[in-house]
């Protein structure tokens, strides 16, 4: 591998030490609606850059930018990009679906204009020309961005794969593309939070992909050790063990440094961790007392199902099912499954029996224990004026859930006196100066339109009234005045409700999301989450349910709905499936996170609990903590996995992400006494093996 043909004085400006002034250059280029710098953290993220660049400059295939969570991987990739792009080097961005690809060019877009200002040798003329998602041949300059999915032809100077994980198997269409292209890609930057969590072959191929043959016999031998540690399959005394564990750690992790790069938020200091906001560890212990009848209907159903299995009218192996522990759904579909069999099996016949006694069971209590104790924990949040995040881990969940919330939360009509058309024509004021003195084109006027009538459409104007101490007004001017003067969500941390309206227009009308582009253009006020009375928005997929659920807002396309999310306005519950685990901010106004159900994976996890830890979060601004719950039903497989799942939490950072087993409460050798006592000796010495700067 050969030299950058780049100079290496292309990239000083990305010494930590000139972050400051970068962010001053940033802040005079900033275009309202757009995120703000946090300059302990872009200290950091140049010091990274720059060594990114420097490794490849020196020969190197490549990096593997493992930084935790919400730490700014995309920002420091896009820096890298731009440096490429800006020395007349081709660079292709692969993001693992459309929304991560439209916040890639969003990113560059961000930094093209302050980076040109302040590296004026940097060449970016070419760089933002709008490409198609699958580009053949790419001119010098030129930055393409497109999905793993659409991996052509990647012939490049610099190829950017991020969040790698999702498509690292070898039989992947991305894994064939990098196979083909490999004698045409120049250097490769390869993105993932969760190391060590990935399939040890897996794993080798992405060192391999960044020339780090050499790492893989120890990576290997510490991943085989990691696997048979939580899976209690090693014998021995625990001190031993943990010495074992210890050396095979340090051997790995001195194999893989040349090669990966990664930051912990805890290894942070101190002030850039309180940028991120303190988790409160006391709240995730939130366990529900099931009722005698739910147990009886769940352990009737196992025993339909077990007999159904005999006589042929269930077919598949497991019984007790996760889902049954979180939802009625399931538990309702699995019955109806036995109850539709015909057959003349004695054993048939008690099968019929128990189901029918289940199905009258779950009928008489109502809303599944563990729904209800998940809406009650959202009712206390929303009524304390904040948002809140759930996931689940399946859709049909996820569509329950969102019901049952959406019948339990709704505004009430806005008794503010003001007609619609006051309301209209004080919104029209707020927005006066948005556009200066340019006439609006017909696409234009209809998007801003359609917004203003999102704006007084009935939920977010009884939302906005609520934020009005009661005031009513009589006549446009003074409503528009109290608009520009009252904060939303009446919080001192928060800008005024007009501000906040203009920051989020601009930013649904920004030219990079064309799909809320279009919503704005194409659709009536009710494109965007918040315009019923009810309060929840669903990011999943609810099938043949949605129109059983009018009162759940459920977008085609997520980006408008986060977008909203994020501000002061709509939806105060956002449930969301996997969907959203990865690579999107949901942290601007919301701190609380529940799992209603949990993802068998500990790395989802840990990427889904990022989403609200990042810089700059509400938790930090207002110095309140990040609270994220894993509730379980006692007595029940639900609480012994959330009992795996946070103890394999606490122990993530440690072991770099090594929790890649699956939790499955059936496998008692799951338990994690033994592997606590290991870890017990070895945790003094495994907390020094780091990989940052």
């Amino acid at each position: 591998m050969t030299k950058l043909d780049i100079n290496g004085n292309t990239w000083q400006f990305l010494r930590p030490e000139r972050a400051a002034k970068y962010i001053a250059v940033y802040e005079r280029t900033f275009v309202e609606g757009r995120k703000h710098l946090a300059p302990i953290t872009t200290r950091r993220q140049f010091a990274t850059a720059f060594e990114i660049l420097n490794r490849m400059n020196s020969g190197q295939q490549g990096v593997l930018l493992a930084d935790d969570v919400g730490l700014g991987k995309t920002t420091v990739a896009a820096l890298v990009a731009l440096v490429f792009a800006g020395s007349k080097k081709r660079v292709r961005i692969l993001a693992p679906n459309a929304t991560m690809m439209r916040r890639w060019r969003q990113e560059l877009e961000v930094h093209a204009a302050p980076v040109q200002t302040f590296a004026k040798h940097l060449d970016l003329s070419r760089a933002m020309r709008r490409t198609s998602d699958r580009v053949r041949r790419l001119h010098p300059g030129t930055i393409a961005v497109s999905t793993h999915g659409r991996a052509g032809n990647l012939s490049c100077d610099l190829l950017i794969i991020d969040e790698a994980h999702r498509a690292r198997s070898e039989k992947s269409n991305l894994a064939a593309a990098v196979k083909r292209s490999r004698r045409s890609i120049g250097r490769v930057l390869v993105l993932t939070a969760t190391p060590f969590s990935i399939d040890p072959n897996d794993l080798a191929r992405l060192l391999s992909r960044v020339g780090g043959h050499s790492a893989t016999a120890p990576m290997r031998k510490f991943s085989r050790l990691l696997d048979e540690l939580w899976r209690g399959r090693r014998a021995g005394a625990p001190d031993e063990l943990a010495e074992e564990l210890v050396q095979s750690a340090e051997a790995a992790v001195e194999a893989i440094r040349p090669f990966v790069i990664r930051h912990g938020v805890e290894d942070l200091p101190a002030r850039e961790q309180a940028a991120f906001g303190k988790v409160d560890q006391e709240w995730e212990q939130c366990a529900e007392e099931p009722p005698v009848e739910l147990l009886e209907a769940m352990l009737r159903t196992d025993r339909a199902l077990a007999l159904g299995r005999r006589s042929g009218a269930w077919a598949k192996r497991r019984t007790n099912d996760p889902r049954h522990h979180v939802g009625s759904h399931q538990l309702t579909n699995d019955l109806e499954a036995i109850l539709k069999h015909k057959s003349d099996d004695a054993d048939h016949a008690h099968a019929i029996a128990h189901a029918r006694v289940a199905k009258r069971l779950l009928k008489s209590n109502g809303a599944h224990a563990k729904i209800a104790s998940s809406v009650r924990s959202v009712q206390r949040i929303v009524a304390a004026g904040e948002k809140v995040l759930v996931f689940c881990d399946h859709h049909a969940t996820a569509t329950e859930l969102a019901a049952a919330l959406a019948r339990s939360l709704r505004w009430e009509p806005a008794a503010d006196g003001a007609a619609p058309a006051i309301w209209h024509e004080a919104w029209a004021r707020v927005f006066a100066d948005v556009h200066g003195s340019e006439e609006l084109g017909a696409q234009a006027r209809a998007r801003f339109d359609r917004f203003v009538d999102w704006l007084c459409s009935p939920g977010v104007r009884a939302q906005v009234y609520s934020w009005m101490n009661g005031r009513e007004h009589a006549e446009a001017a003074r409503l528009a005045r109290t608009l520009e003067s009252t904060r939303a969500r009446r919080l001192r941390q928060c800008e005024t409700i007009a501000k906040h309206a203009r920051d989020l227009y601009l930013q649904l009308i920004d030219e990079e999301s064309t799909s809320t582009r279009s919503i704005l253009s194409n659709a009536h006020s009710r494109g965007l989450p918040g315009f019923r009375l009810a309060r929840v928005a669903a990011v999943c997929d609810a099938g043949d349910q949605d129109g059983h659920h009018p009162n759940v807002f459920f977008p085609k396309e997520p980006d408008a709905t986060l977008a909203v999310f994020n501000s002061p306005f709509g939806p105060d519950v956002l449930v969301a499936t996997d969907r959203l685990s990865e690579g999107i901010d949901l942290h601007l106004f919301c701190r609380h996170l529940i799992h209603h159900e949990l993802d068998p994976s500990p790395v989802r996890t840990v990427q889904s609990n990022g989403r609200i830890r990042r810089v700059n979060s509400w938790a930090a601004r207002s110095k309140q903590p990040i609270r994220i719950a894993y509730p379980a039903l006692r007595g029940t497989r639900d609480e012994k996995l959330v009992e795996i799942m946070r103890y394999r939490l606490l122990q993530f950072d440690l072991l770099l992400g090594g929790v890649r087993v699956e939790v499955k409460p059936e496998d008692e050798s799951a338990a994690p006494s033994t592997t606590l006592e290991i870890l017990a000796h070895a945790r003094s010495r495994l907390e020094h093996l780091r990989l940052s700067l």
